[in-house]
């Protein structure tokens, strides 16, 4: 049913992390969380059409520190966009973060991976993982790439998902 999918981001401000998906059409739908075990997630909701140009959606958590979560989205030709959230389920018109990101295989939004208090993003490919620390500001949402060498047991990541 979906091309994409993403959790993580409280996209409607109720302090739950929400899931979002983009359908074979291009339309952009939202799985409200309840909160409950038994019934995780509300009906679904459409959000708008015109996802479909995008081949990577980011659940970030809230990167410019707004009304809700984020979403960073990868179009086709590498280009890194911005969805700020506005805490209703719904998004502003997004903004340009960069281009080049098709270097990357997966980008994983990560959470405050360097613990100073900004989500952090993750992009994963053949030339290694590298991390792209939050900077707050929506009109800079991230700083230059760093090096992450992940390791686990003495040994290289193989998968992220």
């Amino acid at each position: 049913m979906y091309k994409q999918i993403a959790g993580g981001s409280d996209v409607t401000g109720d302090g739950r992390a929400d899931l979002v998906a983009i359908d074979k059409a291009g339309d952009l739908w939202l799985h409200k969380s309840t909160g409950s075990a038994t019934t995780p997630f509300a009906a679904r909701k459409k959000i708008g059409p015109g996802w479909g140009v995008y081949n990577q959606l980011v659940a970030v958590g809230n990167v410019a520190r707004g009304a809700a979560g984020d979403l960073f989205a990868r179009d086709r030709a590498g280009v890194l966009w911005q969805h700020l959230g506005q805490g209703d389920g719904t998004f502003a018109p997004c903004t340009r973060v960069g281009g080049g990101w098709n270097a990357y295989q997966h980008l994983v939004g990560l959470g405050d991976a360097n613990r100073d208090g900004r989500p952090d993003v993750l992009g994963v490919g053949t030339q290694g993982e590298y991390l792209y620390r939050g900077t707050g500001d929506w009109k800079v949402p991230l700083r230059g790439p760093q090096l992450a060498a992940l390791t686990f047991d003495g040994g290289p990541y193989n998968s992220i998902s």
